[in-house]
């Protein structure tokens, strides 16, 4: 049998045996091989795994000690010798025919029957001219004990990794879907329609809105109606992460980047949105020198984390949020209009929540079962005094308010006396369909609520009075006057105040 494979070998090429001579050849070999070929031997029998060389005839031409002794043989008594027969399931003709290689297959020896399972690397080898001249098989882990150990120790990270991810994802993922976005008005069904369409792209979105009209709840919506649903939800504060800490927080950073970084380096927030969605809430809050390296990422989708010399590619879609004039801050150079025109790709307008006062209740109805008093309700003057409020705080604003007035209602309903004093501005409220017994009790109240509408909106926008009649639509001039007449403080200097 071994004649006959080798007189075939001989026909087909002549160089098979002089590039791999045996003592099965014959022993005949070039002098100046035998240190060269020795040393060859050597250090295959070096070695902990097993190694074997056949060429296109299955003939083994090459074979270390450890994969002989798999076999069930020495070098000597393996080499020469067919490897069909030596382990009639090889899959070395199929490799060969194919050129195929086929990597970590589990495979059985006959020495070990199927007791044993053994790891093996099967590698077509080429000639210069890409032509198949035979395989390498290579056996890992020839311990039987060893695979084992591994195996379980490979079992054992998989169900910790299991695991922790499992206790991560309620806290990378949406909290909210479109269903909690409570509202029926024209405005908020035109929002809702908005979120739908976005959340089909990738494209970068922008939300608007004033503080406490649900950017975050938009923001949740759109990822979980994506489909990246199932992949990270990273929020990010932009206003509540100090300036020096903001790359480490967004990038992360390399081990021993700084003097107190962790010796094994921190994967930062965008790394981890990797697959999802990231959310950079008061994006109108990042540092100058931030804006220009967040800028990079979104156009190269790559990060590299502070120390580092090496870049990563990311994946997610980003969704930006800010309650301040964007443009404003461009023209005060304090935002790159090049970062802005980068994430304003799609917009959404928030609207505030006296713009849409028939969703004042129903939003009412669903804090108080939130906060555990479903059972509660209002009476008529308290429903008077939700809807006829200017809510400068929104949403937010009404949370802090309704649960104020549970704590001070002293039945099962809510009435207007249990409501912060701002939001009835300390006037008695007439009853629905009831006017006025005088003409200047109308009056007052109208006059009342008028200021309290406009402290409110001084309030909103931290006493400057510029912002607030822009934001009013009234001239500077008007809305001092109306200051005057209700005797309303300016919290803030303004440097455009009309000169007396």
């Amino acid at each position: 049998m071994l004649q006959k494979y080798n007189r075939r070998k001989s026909r087909r090429s002549g160089r098979t045996s002089f590039l791999f001579p045996t003592e099965a050849d014959g022993g005949h070999m070039p002098e100046e091989w035998n240190n060269s070929e020795q040393l060859y031997q050597n250090v295959l029998d070096a070695l902990p795994e097993g190694v074997l060389y056949c060429d296109t005839d299955f003939i083994v031409r090459k074979v270390n000690k450890c994969y002989a002794s798999l076999l069930g043989g020495d070098v000597k008594t393996i080499l020469g010798r067919p490897l069909p027969d030596l382990n009639p399931l090889t899959r070395a003709p199929l490799v060969i025919k194919h050129g195929r290689p086929e990597m970590g297959d589990l495979c059985t020896l006959p020495l070990f029957g199927d007791n044993y399972k053994f790891v093996v690397n099967r590698i077509p080898v080429r000639d210069g001219d890409g032509a198949v001249t035979g395989m390498v098989s290579h056996i890992l882990f020839t311990d039987p004990a060893e695979l084992r150990e591994l195996t379980r120790k490979i079992d054992f990270l998989a169900k910790k990794l299991k695991s922790y991810n499992r206790s991560l994802k309620p806290e990378r993922s949406a909290h909210y879907d479109i269903e909690s976005i409570i509202g029926e008005s024209a405005p908020m069904r035109a929002v809702k329609g908005l979120i739908r369409s976005y959340a089909a792209g990738s494209h970068p979105v922008l939300i608007l809105g004033k503080t406490g009209t649900g950017k975050e709840l938009t923001a949740h919506a759109l990822h979980a109606l994506s489909s990246r649903a199932a992949g990270p939800f990273i929020s990010i504060n932009c206003a509540a992460i100090p300036k020096e800490l903001f790359e480490a927080e967004l990038f992360g950073y390399a081990p021993g980047a700084f003097s107190d970084a962790r010796k094994e380096g921190k994967i930062g927030q965008m790394e981890l949105a990797n697959g999802g969605t990231l959310f950079l809430d008061e994006i109108g809050d990042i540092p100058l020198h931030a804006q220009v390296k967040l800028l990079r990422v979104l156009e190269e989708k790559r990060i590299t984390r502070l120390g580092d010399v090496s870049g990563r590619e990311v994946d997610f879609r980003l969704i930006t949020a800010t309650n301040r004039d964007l443009q404003d801050m461009i023209s005060q150079e304090s935002f790159r209009e090049d970062l802005y025109y980068r994430i304003n790709t799609l917009t959404i307008r928030l609207p505030p929540l006296r713009a849409r006062t028939e969703d004042i209740l129903p939003l009412a109805r669903q804090i108080l079962s939130k906060i555990g008093c479903a059972t509660a309700d209002f009476t008529d003057q308290a429903v008077r005094a939700l809807e006829a409020y200017s809510w400068p705080g929104n949403v937010r604003q009404l949370f802090n308010s309704l649960v104020h007035a549970t704590l001070h209602q002293s039945g099962g309903r809510i009435d207007a006396g249990d409501l912060p004093a701002e939001v009835t501005g300390n006037v008695r409220m007439p009853e629905r369909h009831s006017p006025p017994q005088r003409h200047h009790d109308l009056a007052a109240w109208l006059s009342a609520q008028e200021a309290g509408f406009l402290t409110a909106a001084l309030q909103e926008n931290q006493g400057n009075v510029t912002a607030t009649a822009r934001q009013l639509g009234i001239s500077r001039v008007t809305l001092y006057a109306k200051l005057k007449k209700y005797g309303i403080p300016q919290f803030a200097a303004d440097t455009d105040a009309p000169k007396p």
